[in-house]
């Protein structure tokens, strides 16, 4: 039976002792600080006592995990970042940023609810990706083993507590546990962690199984510790007999694995041989054989029910003898044989090498430990999504995780969704659907807005605003411009631009070039820069050159470079000393609509740009109280100069994007 609700120690007045709580945390663990600890939860202010105690219990059980300070330290400020009652920066400065990376680490988690399957034409199509999605967006997540353990941990606390969740959110917890966070306990070792998740999901998924076993188990608790007990200490002699001084006790009985068996088996709960169980825990590897021999000549054995995980480790390096005997009672008794040292590692798991980390007195290691625990750990991630059933290639998978080529991204609504490293919001806007990205027009990720040409990283969560009309900006086609940089979104792009009829491709591409050109250039474009163009792109006239920068198929940036370059080059040769070499100064105003951080914006997108400013200054028109704001900066090519321009005029609310002269602000 699973213990709910941890038990801590009170002082005086009724109040959590922090002081007795660390100390027995930390007596056994001389890696554990009593006094950090303390004052820690004393500066953390819990929105209220449930809070404190479901952070107390999350940190209490990853320092029972063997995990370190940072990672207890991590557990105690989790829920303060999760419901934002303290910011990045103050849990910084309480806990360090080591123990916030942590935290942050598993907060990204958090964005995505792993199996909230909506209704939607996309999801419903998807549901086979989604899990995929999910799996593959975990592995990427935890490049720190002790992440996982905290995000495992923490599942652990919350099913602990979700009896008083309302019906909806017990059942979407507990089939997250049995279908994601339970295998990968397992993947890791984590066998405490593990059946806990397990028996917890069954509570709440199968209530009437799960109550009908416990029950069982509960009627007959008394008499069949008596018969464990009894068998235990004929184990024990029957070992000493032969000269063997092992520790044998009955092994603990888990609900869930009693239901699995009873199922794969079809056999009542008395005839599921780990019921009555026992496990030998020796010195050495040849008295974990010998202690074999021992039983299996003194019982008869059931060769069906015999596995040495010895000679043969699971994936997740568990190793154990587990054999079946027929007891002198005549009942079916199973025992596993291991050393202290397997025993350790079977309860901990990845944990239980936790204390190698940064370690020089590793032998194993030969100097090489951080690569030999990143290829540990990947190999149990690559073995967890084998167990899941995943369709994908496993070499597939392992150049993913190896190479970091993909990232994971969610929606409000917790779907995730794959792309390719480096993809943009407008990326996700298309992967989401065609008329998402069309309409697209803004996005916020993880509640903050940003520009649509802005990266994504694994983790985030993406909120895309649309508009009623399903146009694309001509922009987004602009390689060097970077809106668009998969396959997916680029080919809607080009399908939706080289469909418009010729005389809307041609109204659409001069449009946009005039626009720009004279934005960037104070004087107008001529004839006989556009009769240049037409040369230098090989076309049959200004029309044709307007319709294929309508389409797509010329670039727009490219001829804007071109004639700027052009134009810098007579001047060269017309008036020396009147062009310029890179780098070059470029003032630039940008009129909008005055918002708050609309300067902060621009600020942000030149450095973005990896420009530096060397002079701002703005004002407010007051009759229409439109922003006016005078920025120079220097770029080291026409390239540059070009991107920052149609970027600027990208930024919500601006109107209008001109070059002015040096100083004219």
């Amino acid at each position: 039976m699973v213990k709910v609700q941890a038990d801590f120690p009170v002082d005086n007045n009724g109040q959590i002792d922090f002081e007795v709580w660390a100390d027995a945390l930390t007596s056994q663990r001389h890696y554990l600080h009593k006094d950090r600890l303390v004052e820690v939860c004393g500066q953390l202010n819990y929105a209220g006592e449930r809070d404190l105690i479901l952070s107390l219990q999350l940190a209490q059980l990853v320092g029972e995990l063997h995990m370190d300070q940072d990672a207890v330290l991590a557990a105690l400020v989790y829920r303060q970042l999760r419901l934002r009652t303290r910011s990045e920066y103050e849990v910084a400065q309480i806990v360090g940023e080591s123990a916030l990376d942590i935290a942050k680490g598993v907060l990204s988690m958090a964005n995505t609810s792993l199996l909230e399957l909506s209704s939607s034409p996309l999801q419903e199509t998807e549901q086979q990706d989604q899990v995929e999605n999910i799996k593959h967006m975990l592995a990427t997540l935890i490049d720190d083993v002790r992440v996982a353990v905290l995000k495992l941990a923490e599942r652990v606390v919350a099913l602990r507590s979700a009896k008083g969740y309302v019906e909806s959110r017990r059942q979407e917890i507990a089939r997250e546990a049995q279908y994601i966070f339970a295998p990968l306990a397992g993947r890791l070792g984590i066998w405490q962690l593990k059946w806990e998740l397990e028996d917890l999901s069954l509570r709440y998924l199968e209530p009437e199984i799960y109550q009908g076993l416990a029950r069982k188990l509960k009627s007959k608790r008394g008499e069949r510790e008596r018969q464990v007990e009894a068998v235990a200490d004929q184990v024990r002699a029957l070992l000493r007999s032969y000269g063997v001084d092992g520790q044998v006790f009955g092994r603990a009985k888990h609900i869930y694995s009693i239901w699995r068996k009873m199922n794969s088996k079809s056999v009542p709960m008395e005839q599921v041989y780990d019921v009555r169980a026992v496990r030998v825990v020796v010195d050495s590897l040849s008295e974990c054989y010998a202690s074999l021999g021992v039983i299996h000549n003194a019982w008869s054995h059931i060769p069906a029910e015999f596995d040495d995980y010895i000679a043969s480790p699971k994936e997740n390096g568990y190793r154990s003898i587990h054999t079946a005997v027929i007891a002198p009672d005549g009942s079916t008794l199973e025992v596993q044989i291991r050393t202290s040292e397997m025993h350790r590692d079977a309860e901990l798991g990845v944990c239980a090498h936790w204390s190698y980390k940064d370690s020089e007195a590793d032998p194993l290691s030969g100097g090489h430990q951080d690569y030999r625990h990143k290829m540990d750990w990947l190999r149990q991630v690559m073995e967890w999504h084998e167990e899941l059933a995943g369709t994908e290639r496993l070499s597939t998978l392992l150049q993913h995780r190896v190479s970091q080529s993909r990232i994971f991204v969610s929606t409000p609504k917790g779907h995730v969704l794959e792309l390719p490293d480096g993809a943009t919001v407008l990326d996700f806007a298309y992967r989401v659907h065609t008329d998402v990205g069309h309409s697209c027009r803004s996005a916020m990720v993880d509640g903050r807005p940003v520009s649509l040409q802005t990266p994504l990283i694994t983790g985030q969560q993406v909120q895309i605003e649309t508009q009623s009309e399903k146009i694309p900006n001509r922009d987004w086609l602009e390689l060097d411009l970077g809106f668009a940089v998969t396959d997916r979104a680029r080919a809607k792009l080009v399908n939706y631009f080289r469909q418009l009829p010729e005389s809307q491709a041609q109204r659409l591409g001069e449009r946009v070039f005039i626009g720009r050109l004279n934005a960037l250039h104070d004087i107008t474009a001529t004839g006989h820069a556009l009769d240049q163009l037409v040369h230098v792109f090989d076309v049959e006239s200004r029309e044709v050159l307007f319709q294929r920068m309508g389409r797509g198929e010329i670039s727009v940036c490219d001829a804007l470079v071109t004639v700027l370059a052009h134009q810098d080059t007579q001047a060269r040769l017309a008036l020396p000393g009147v062009g310029e070499d890179f780098p070059k100064a470029v003032g630039i105003c940008v009129e909008g609509t005055n918002r708050d951080g609309l300067l902060l914006d621009i600020t942000r997108l030149v450095s973005e740009c990896g420009l530096a400013l060397t002079q701002t200054n703005g004002r407010v028109s007051v009759p229409d109280d439109r922003a006016i704001i005078s920025i120079e900066t220097a770029v080291t090519d026409w390239h540059q100069a070009v991107r920052l321009l149609a970027y600027l005029e990208h930024i919500p609310g601006v109107t209008e994007v001109t070059r002015e002269p040096i100083g004219a602000s």
